[in-house]
């Protein structure tokens, strides 16, 4: 546990010139849903003689890979360079992306209720030649980075540095109800992919670490040592799920729990955008090739 440390002067070490951008949120709500096999990024390999093999990318932001890299996908602000697409360049396998920014594990099977209509669940992406499946998501569904964002703002909000943000408190920290409902979600998901392709193989792959609890404070990261603390252990009770369901399902699970300390906001190389920057606290262009070198790797 970390030692007791008056806030104020906490947030005053943490000095920082920059303001999140207000588009974050609104990007994200506004986004938010599973792209059906109509709006999927789907990237083919050449000079294949036989059918290829299709993988099939499910998830949210940290797997859509939004604010860099090319758009492919606006509304789901998808990107060419997620680490989707770096594995199936990598493995020689026929993509069908349908990550989408602000989706939630619930929304992969049910897909989300639009006032014009209902978009199509991202597991209909799945077929019978699908033989790689990756699922990254539950942020959404427990306000993971929304919890981060208030957090930074209403600090710099609090030294006068920033006017981000609307000043109100953060949502209360998810509890044992909350993760239950997030696994029986992915559970669902991962359980509908194996009845649509019983030969695929299911990877259920973690959040880019955002936050480390021995990590030194810096400008990108403006949170309380508490704080970083609460928000450790949501993301670690996150990778839990993960392999809760990989154990019930027999997925396959990559986690990034060990590797918090390199490379969070405020390690010596970050995957992760920090404070003031588009698309704060999601993955940057380490971080999604980090990501692609680790779901290769456990799947070759």
């Amino acid at each position: 546990m970390r030692s007791s440390v008056n806030r104020p002067a906490a947030v005053a070490a943490v000095v920082v010139a920059v303001v999140v951008t207000a588009v974050v949120g609104f990007a994200l709500s506004n986004s938010r849903g599973a792209a059906g096999p109509s709006s999927a990024s789907v990237v083919g390999t050449a000079g294949r003689t036989a059918p290829p093999v299709n993988y099939v990318a499910m998830g949210s932001s940290f797997a859509a890979g939004p604010g860099e890299g090319p758009v492919v996908d606006r509304r789901c602000l998808r990107t060419g360079d997620n680490y989707p697409h770096q594995v199936a360049a990598r493995l020689g396998m026929r993509l069908i992306d349908v990550t989408c920014s602000g989706s939630t594990a619930a929304e992969l099977v049910t897909g989300p209720v639009r006032k014009h209509g209902r978009i199509r669940p991202q597991v209909e992406a799945v077929d019978h030649n699908t033989r790689l499946v990756t699922i990254t998501t539950g942020g959404n569904d427990i306000d993971f980075v929304g919890r981060i964002i208030t957090q930074a703002c209403n600090n710099m909000r609090a030294l006068g540095l920033a006017h981000c943000g609307s000043g109100r408190m953060p949502p209360p920290p998810p509890g044992p109800a909350d993760f239950g409902r997030l696994e029986q979600s992915l559970v669902n998901a991962v359980e509908a992919v194996q009845a649509r392709s019983p030969l695929a193989r299911v990877v259920l792959v973690d959040y880019t670490p955002v936050v480390a609890i021995d990590a030194p404070p810096c400008q990108l990261l403006p949170l309380l040592p508490w704080e970083v603390e609460q928000d450790a252990q949501i993301a670690a009770e996150m990778s839990a799920v993960n392999q809760r369901v990989a154990d019930r399902t027999g997925a396959q699970h990559v986690t990034t729990a060990s590797l918090a300390p390199l490379h969070s906001a405020c390690a010596a190389e970050p995957w992760i955008r920090g404070y003031g920057n588009k698309m704060v606290f999601h993955p940057n262009a380490a971080g999604k090739t980090g990501i692609a070198d680790l779901v290769t790797a456990a799947v070759r």
